[in-house]
């Protein structure tokens, strides 16, 4: 089989900007919950992740949160070596569930660790995108990341390659992830696995 040039790119260490979409167990059981989707992860583990090990000294990280793991968000980001700085809202204009108030938005958490300034200054704290998929996120967080931070970029959580020519690596339980994460293994970690002639 012929190697794309996805495959044939060099993945790098670190990672100056890391975008993830953990999947929060926090109220997400249920005949409508998350759970009828994907595996989901309890905070303790999550905040376990050695993300800050995948993380350039000055980075930035885009963690999405829902409304009722809001407070969750913050203790990963911090967990992971982050420190929260604003929150960017996906206003959906489109009722979804809630046991409370209806969800017609999902937040990222912006957090920076180090010196990392970023490039673009006028981003205002919403954007607006349609809704797709149950959990699927927005192609447009895409263009509005990287107009904010630099590269190089990794997905964690991904759910699909991302649709963009800045070459973002990738990991997660749905796709053919990048890269491996000591004790988080994914049905793609074979790929990384040395032959029986490699070893």
């Amino acid at each position: 089989m012929t190697e794309n040039a996805t495959t044939r790119r060099e993945i790098p260490a670190r990672f100056r900007t890391i975008l993830a979409d953990p999947p929060w167990d926090h109220q997400q059981s249920g005949r409508k919950g998350a759970e009828r989707h994907y595996r989901l992860m309890s905070l303790e583990r999550i905040k376990a992740m050695p993300v800050a090990d995948l993380a350039e000294e000055n980075s930035h990280l885009w963690l999405w949160v829902t409304n009722s793991s809001l407070r969750d968000g913050y203790d990963v980001a911090e967990a992971w070596g982050f420190t929260p700085r604003s929150i960017l809202t996906w206003v959906k204009f489109r009722l979804g569930l809630g046991s409370t108030l209806r969800n017609a938005s999902e937040h990222v958490l912006f957090c920076t660790r180090g010196k990392a300034p970023v490039k673009f200054k006028s981003q205002p704290t919403w954007f607006n995108a349609p809704v797709a998929a149950h959990s699927v996120k927005p192609d447009e967080q895409y263009p509005l990341i990287e107009r904010l931070s630099d590269g190089p970029y990794i997905e964690l959580f991904a759910r699909r390659r991302p649709p963009s020519t800045r070459g973002w690596s990738i990991w997660g339980n749905e796709v053919e992830s990048d890269i491996c994460i000591p004790g988080y293994p994914v049905p793609s970690d074979h790929r990384h696995a040395p032959t029986e002639r490699g070893r």
